[in-house]
């Protein structure tokens, strides 16, 4: 067993057969990177699926919402869809600063990454394990997004207030997916880890 992230590796931890993280690939090819300047508005996006609102905490980001556009109505744009088919969802999201994903998770699953490689500023999952295995800094690459709406609109606010932090972790995002998530190099180190182990 090999796994893609650490929602997965850590509780496949002491298992005899597992062979450790290969994080999941990104054909960054594929995915444009467009550096964020803020020189009106800063467009949050919230993507909802339906399904599973509430698995992703989408109940919580709302609430989040809420809290910040009561206070910064005036600095910010807020799009929220709901259920889009893929392509028109990529296509809403490109013209967004922030992108806020997932609440429940360690690490970022496929829509976040490609987010990030383009160059969003992702709320989702980014906890300390994860700090910790790749050796980052809280709020320098992703925002983890806890499961308390005020704990979100708090960093939704510090974004606000400080759009130079928003261009900065932009340039990490992409950075981080180009050097970890490459598709190439991920594709590598399976055949790697399945030759050692045939």
């Amino acid at each position: 067993m090999i796994a893609s992230d650490l929602d997965y590796h850590i509780p496949l931890l002491g298992h005899p057969k597992y062979l450790g993280l290969i994080p999941n690939p990104i054909n960054i090819e594929k995915l444009e990177f467009q550096p964020l300047r803020v020189s009106d508005k800063i467009v949050i996006f919230h993507g909802i699926n339906s399904h599973n609102y509430y698995k992703k905490g989408n109940d919580i980001f709302e609430e989040a919402l809420s809290i910040v556009n009561r206070k910064y109505s005036e600095n910010i744009k807020i799009v929220t869809v709901r259920s889009l088919p893929y392509d028109q969802y990529i296509k809403t999201y490109n013209k967004a600063h922030i992108m806020l994903d997932q609440v429940y998770a360690y690490d970022q699953g496929y829509n976040a990454l490609e987010a990030m490689a383009k160059g969003k500023v992702v709320f989702t999952g980014a906890e300390q394990e994860w700090l910790d295995y790749y050796n980052l800094k809280e709020d320098t690459v992703a925002i983890n997004a806890l499961p308390d709406a005020e704990k979100i609109a708090k960093k939704l606010e510090w974004l606000i207030c400080n759009p130079e932090k928003i261009a900065e972790i932009s340039t990490n995002a992409r950075r981080f997916v180009e050097t970890h998530h490459n598709h190439i190099n991920c594709a590598k180190q399976y055949l790697n880890t399945w030759q050692k182990h045939l």
